[in-house]
């Protein structure tokens, strides 16, 4: 606009210079004329008295022209000036209508979106177009650091900014996030307080920097750079990245509760695999979540019951696949059914055996007790299926279920890979308990001194024997148990 309107000024005085030239070339050639008038002797050539009369008044006229062309310059210069700063504020007004245009463009394309990293993937990229911008990176807030990590970047440099992190307060981020409060930076910034931004060869010469936020609650950063060139950022700019801020913070912290619903009801779908859902409420209740970190991967004290059908070979050969098929289904409901009743976990069904714990994730005041009710439901529901089927078939009159009780200190956790885990225990006294179960005779429960120890003379029980199972470092005193 300034170098417009000094070409319009130079080109006004240069018109009234060749003006003024003119009518003095004028004067001059009157002025000559009549003085040879004067010196011949001749009339006067006009009506004029005097030989310089008509000279004054050429004179005058040419100041009276000048002077009219100055005003006149000056309200054309008036005017252009208007009219570029008119058209400079239309520039400015259409470019901005074009980025908030754009920037609505980009909300609704990320709010059509679920998936979290699509989402900021967008945003660091379109944002870049937008704002004629060189570098982009959404940082959100590491759950497990506390740190901002760059989750999404685009432009120069990309590569370098990936999975950078910075602490709450420190470099331009970290102020930003800290104070709520956006940022806009013209003139060469310092690319330290840009992390992930290589020093050499990289001159951030305008920046924006904003904090996404849900309501007061900060979850994060938008940083927009211009490097190497001189284009600098402005007031509207930030206001409008605000603005798009808000937007892209809903769509973010959406996409998040998304994905954490997703994994709830992933990891309710595993729990109620393995819980009665009054224990799955309970947890939801207690902890208000079912993530299994806190709890997983420790060791801690617990009863493990282990329940086998025996003879259960010979039943094999002696009836068909299809009631087969239908007494294990049966089974399996009948067994976990047992367990769930008295708030224990299912770990997992091996073939015709049944394998359970007690007292995690849900803690109970008497694991033990809880593990001799559950197996004494068993032997009932167990019988009763045997009856059913018994009806049909005699071959199921000689299967009974042997149940090995045992407690001690387990490993306890998530055990798998990410498509595929479950939540199991592992340790000898685990180990023990399958001994036992594998040890015991129909329709008997067999377990250790530790164990009946826990009931306080709560069950009637008598010591069989000291017994020296394989990977047992040392003999057993094994006791029968009485629940009739």
């Amino acid at each position: 606009m300034k170098q417009s309107i000094e070409k319009i000024e130079r080109r006004i005085w240069q018109l009234m210079l060749m003006a003024i030239i003119v009518i003095l070339l004028l004067t001059l050639t009157l002025l000559a004329i009549q003085f040879v008038g004067f010196i011949g002797e001749s009339k006067k050539i006009l009506s004029f008295e005097g030989p310089y009369k008509y000279s004054i008044f050429l004179f005058i006229l040419v100041l009276l022209f000048c002077a009219y062309m100055i005003i006149n310059q000056r309200k054309f210069l008036q005017i252009s000036k208007a009219f570029f700063k008119e058209k400079e504020a239309a520039d400015i007004l259409s470019r901005n209508v074009k980025t908030l245009s754009s920037l609505l463009e980009v909300s609704s394309s990320i709010n059509s979106k679920q998936k979290l990293s699509d989402i900021l993937t967008t945003i660091s990229r379109e944002i870049l177009t937008c704002f004629d911008a060189d570098q982009s990176s959404v940082m959100l807030i590491d759950q497990a650091s506390g740190l901002l990590k760059t989750q999404a970047a685009s432009g120069k440099g990309a590569e370098y900014a990936t999975d950078a992190m910075v602490p709450m307060g420190e470099s331009v981020a970290g102020w930003v996030l800290k104070n709520d409060k956006a940022l806009l930076l013209n003139g060469q910034v310092n690319p330290s307080d840009f992390p992930g931004t290589p020093i050499k060869g990289r001159v951030i010469n305008s920046a924006l920097c904003i904090p996404l936020k849900i309501g007061k609650k900060g979850i994060g950063v938008l940083n927009v750079n211009v490097v190497g060139r001189d284009n600098r950022f402005s007031e509207t700019d930030l206001k409008l990245l605000t603005i798009f801020g808000n937007s892209a913070s809903v769509a973010i912290h959406n996409a998040m509760l998304l994905g954490e619903r997703t994994r709830r009801i992933q990891l309710q779908s595993l729990f109620e695999q393995y819980h009665s859902p009054q224990v799955v409420q309970k947890l939801i209740k207690q902890t208000g979540s079912l993530d299994p970190r806190p709890k997983i991967r420790e060791k801690m004290e617990l009863t493990v019951l282990f329940a086998d059908i025996r003879e259960f070979t010979s039943l094999l050969s002696t009836i068909n696949v299809e009631d087969l098929v239908d007494f294990l289904d049966l089974f399996y409901s009948a067994m976990t059914k047992a367990v769930f009743d008295n708030d224990g976990t299912l770990d997992k069904f091996i073939g015709d055996e049944v394998m359970a714990f007690f007292g995690a994730p849900l803690s109970l005041e008497n694991p033990a007790d809880n593990a001799f009710k559950t197996a004494k439901e068993m032997l009932v529901l167990f019988h009763e299926l045997k009856e059913k089927f018994g009806k049909n078939s005699s071959s199921f009159e000689k299967i009974g279920i042997g149940i090995g009780i045992n407690t001690g200190e387990v490993f306890i956790g998530t055990v798998g890979s990410e498509k595929r885990y479950e939540y199991t225990v592992i340790g000898d006294a685990v180990n023990l308990a399958h001994r036992l179960c594998s040890y015991a005779a129909p329709d008997q429960i067999l377990t250790t001194d530790k164990t009946i120890s826990k009931m306080n003379g709560a069950i009637s029980s008598a010591f069989l024997k000291d017994i020296s199972f394989k990977g047992i470092t040392e003999a057993v005193h094994v006791y029968t148990v009485n629940l009739s």
